[in-house]
């Protein structure tokens, strides 16, 4: 992670994207192929087929080892420094001691994997502190259908660095940041290699993060240059410690050294920053938490609460999930609810210091044993199982389906068509304004029918719905949100992934303005118009409005002294979509 101002954080992604990595190449070409879904599926086939819900998850939960993640972890404090431009000769110690020994654990499990696990690197060139050359780690395990070739991609970078950003000599153990994620996606490619899952995975280990994203960039750029089918991205970077720093970057802990290791952060973006909570990455947070809810946590002797963030990350500061975000390809960060500092390396706090170790060894003298340790292994444990359940249930999971919505008194009406009938069970995820907006209030699930009816809803309250397709007891991701202001009046009226938001000023004088937010992505074809009349029903005023993503204005001047209460609707080929009132005065 690291620490910047909020200026040089917004101009550094404007020239990331102008001026991105170069020279970006997959070593093995096998790997390359499998990931643009180029491969024979039985070629990589196990002995023993396990590709059911149930198994796949019970075993990630009992397969996930705390004891696994510590000795990963062990290995990582003995390479002293990862930082991305330190020494790539010795065998022992720096960022290329580090690489080939990730490298060779993905190997290794591969080997007991009937050789289904194939690692790579990606390569690729971008000036590092004065090094110019630089490796991501990964391996991949091929689908079992090329059909649907979208791919998913867990990650964490491996590299770390101390007070000084280019101190490349530095001793720089980096254990909680990032050796707790490195850990994770090691552990899970240890797991999840046995089963056969209908996507691929990629699991891997980024570096240059510390200094730029630039290992998640370039991940996030050879994906979309591409143009391989992607759904989602799952990046983990402080997810192991559970102590709080006296300089915690907000929203975080509470306290110097306040524990919780019950709870855990996932940040994601949402397109109108705290508006509601709208996004491609917000579905795939709320996927997780429901997930957590529902299969995980009655497995757990402790279970796990999320704390979904409106945030994309901490205050003034980024992860690798922002390069995926900005090439549109869906993505979170997983992080621990308490984190021990805000990068700055000052203070008393671990976070990219010298002291971002294991544990410490309170003999006098040291006897060599580590006594009490940073991380909490159970928690880095709970957290690998968090990635690795999702991870696995994404990636044997039907396509997501596509609903029409249509409004009725009091409620609404989604009905399934085309191919999507043939699941005939549906998961309904529903918020509202006023419940907190991140989580869903209510999840209703629907079963033998392709009209879901959902009635009793508060009238002139603000919902959103997502449908998700249920196939052998696993949900579909869940696409875009459709918003929808309940009425008493309204029936069978067409809702879009379209949104007639409040007019501002309300009350107005003179002028006001007209918004229209597509938080879905699509935009319908035809004339969209917001259409202003009285309470007796008599137009006053009708404006053109565009319906781009992601959102529309039109301003209204009210040139005729109108005053009084009037409604405004909007109108998309001559339907009205949404209708709300405002107060004009003179």
């Amino acid at each position: 992670m690291k620490k910047q101002a909020l200026l040089s954080f917004i101009t550094l992604f404007c020239c990331w994207f102008a001026h991105g990595q170069s020279n970006m190449a997959i070593t093995n070409p096998m790997a390359e192929q499998i990931i643009k879904g180029n491969y024979n599926p039985a070629s990589y086939a196990p002995s023993t087929v396990i590709d059911d819900r149930q198994s796949i998850v019970s075993n990630i939960i009992s397969g996930v080892s705390q004891d696994s993640l510590q000795s990963f972890l062990v290995q990582l404090e003995t390479f002293q420094t990862r930082h991305s431009a330190s020494d790539t000769v010795s065998p022992t110690t720096g960022i290329g001691a580090a690489r080939r020994w990730i490298f060779s654990k993905f190997a290794q499990f591969g080997a007991s994997n009937e050789g289904r696990l194939v690692p790579s690197y990606l390569t690729f060139d971008q000036d590092i502190c004065s090094v110019n050359q630089h490796r991501n780690v990964f391996a991949v395990l091929p689908g079992t259908d090329t059909t649907e070739k979208e791919i998913l991609l867990v990650e964490a970078h491996f590299d770390s660095r101390c007070e000084n950003n280019c101190d490349t000599g530095c001793y720089a153990p980096g254990i909680e940041d990032n050796g707790s994620g490195t850990a994770l996606v090691l552990e899970l490619a240890r797991v999840m290699s046995q089963f056969a899952f209908e996507r691929t995975i990629v699991f891997t280990t980024v570096t240059g993060e510390e200094q730029g994203l630039y290992g998640g960039r370039a991940w996030a750029n050879w994906i979309a240059d591409e143009s391989v089918p992607f759904m989602a991205c799952f990046n983990n970077d402080v997810v192991g410690g559970i102590y709080c720093g006296e300089k915690s970057s907000p929203p975080s802990c509470p306290n110097d050294e306040d524990i919780d290791s019950t709870h855990v952060r996932i940040f994601s973006y949402s397109i109108f920053g705290d508006s509601n909570a709208a996004s491609l990455h917000k579905q795939l947070a709320r996927y997780m938490t429901l997930q957590q809810i529902e299969e995980i946590n009655p497995q757990l002797s402790t279970p796990m609460e999320i704390n979904l963030r409106i945030e994309e990350d901490r205050q003034g500061r980024g992860g690798d999930h922002i390069p995926f975000r900005q090439r549109d390809l869906t993505s979170i960060r997983v992080c621990a609810a308490n984190e021990h500092g805000d990068g700055s390396g000052t203070g008393n706090d671990r976070q990219h210091t010298v002291t971002d170790v294991l544990g410490i060894d309170t003999d006098t003298p040291p006897n060599g044993i580590i006594d009490s340790f940073f991380v909490d292994f159970n928690y880095l444990r709970r957290n690998t199982i968090l990635n690795g359940v999702n991870l696995g249930l994404l990636a044997i999971s039907p396509p997501a389906p596509t609903p029409s919505y249509f409004a009725r008194p009091n409620g609404i009406k989604i009905v399934i068509e085309n191919l999507d009938t043939v699941y005939q069970n549906y998961r309904v995820g529903m918020r509202s304004q006023g419940s907190g907006s991140l989580y869903f209030d209510t999840v209703y699930t629907f079963t033998n029918t392709t009209d879901l009816v959902i009635n009793q809803l508060t009238t002139g309250k603000d919902y959103y719905f997502t449908v998700m397709n249920v196939e052998d007891g696993v949900e579909s991701f869940f696409k875009e949100e459709y918003g929808t202001l309940v009425t008493s009046i309204q029936e069978n009226v067409t809702i879009y992934p379209i949104k007639l938001l409040q007019n501002v000023p309300n009350p107005a004088k003179g002028e006001t303005t007209f918004r229209v937010e597509n938080n879905g992505r699509i935009k319908p074809t035809g004339k969209a118009t917001i259409e202003i009349r009285d309470l007796l029903g008599r137009e006053v005023a009708n404006l053109n409005i565009s319906l781009e993503y992601p959102i529309n204005k039109t301003v209204f001047t009210n040139r005729s002294n109108l005053s009084g209460i009037y409604t405004y609707s909007l109108i998309i080929d001559g339907k009205i979509i949404q209708s709300r009132r405002m107060i004009l005065t003179q």
